[in-house]
């Protein structure tokens, strides 16, 4: 009887605690100064998804308080990035494919991100060198997690770093096969990294120490995220053939969703 009022009591003050978190995040972006023309679209386009049905303008316009005309503006910038679509028969607005899109990614990145981890926190022991995970954020290919192995010397990457696109092995990967790349490479360096499936340097990015760096792909083919082995020259070996490429091409071909964009030659 005792250890269930414990129990309850436990519960009770992690309850609270995650309450009185909530509250204080919530606090900070009501004081933080926002875009408020942002904040207005999203308002529509959330009274939009909200609705199961297919929505007027007048509808829409009424649930949100806003003027016909100032609604009709937005949903025309929302239509043409994809997030809404009107019937041309009936006039009705309900969400657009890129709605699709972006669940799809997210649900995929999430699943992926969660087994990556576990795959990067393995590789770093199997191969004792530093693995870590990384996905394209603001200002490019960011380091986002870091797996160290136990072993005394190995190589620190800083969570957050934000990775070269032309000269770091993990940039490339990214420049290679992103949609829209940020960093044009040599046609002759993007095609050794597809036909590899796998992008590598040695003391390119620093000298003395090596890296190699494989995409992980999402359902339509997109690079999700990378997952990078990092060592001295001296104990890490980059080429195709070595243990290294091997196993961190099969952790990534294990995560991703497409697996047939891997060349045959490492199937």
């Amino acid at each position: 009887m005792l250890l269930l009022e414990e129990q309850n009591k436990i519960g009770r003050m992690q309850r609270q605690a995650a309450l009185t978190m909530a509250m204080a995040h919530t606090v900070k972006l009501e004081a933080a100064q926002g875009v408020q023309s942002v904040e207005v679209g999203l308002s529509l386009f959330d009274s939009l998804a909200s609705h199961s049905e297919p929505c007027n303008l007048s509808d829409l316009a009424r649930r949100v308080g806003m003027h016909r005309a100032k609604a009709y503006r937005y949903l025309v910038s929302l239509q043409r990035a994809g997030w809404v679509v009107q019937d041309p028969a009936t006039g009705l607005y309900e969400l657009g494919p890129a709605v699709r899109t972006l669940a799809l990614r997210w649900l995929t990145q999430q699943d992926t991100l969660n087994q990556a981890l576990e795959e990067a926190r393995r590789l770093s022991e199997e191969q004792a060198e530093t693995c870590f995970v990384s996905v394209w954020g603001g200002g490019g290919a960011t380091a986002v997690r870091v797996f160290q192995p136990s072993r005394v010397v190995s190589i620190a990457i800083a969570e957050g770093a934000v990775l070269d696109g032309a000269t770091s092995a993990t940039g490339r990967v990214f420049s290679v096969w992103q949609a829209e790349p940020t960093h044009a490479l040599p046609a002759l360096l993007a095609a050794r990294i597809r036909q590899d499936g796998f992008a590598a340097v040695e003391g390119d990015h620093m000298a003395g120490i090596n890296a190699v760096a494989a995409p992980v792909f999402g359902a339509h083919g997109e690079v999700a995220l990378s997952l990078t082995l990092v060592g001295p020259a001296a104990s890490l070996r980059v080429a195709g053939d070595a243990p290294p490429a091997r196993a961190l091409l099969d952790s990534c071909r294990r995560l991703s969703v497409a697996p047939g964009i891997f060349r045959e030659g490492h199937d």
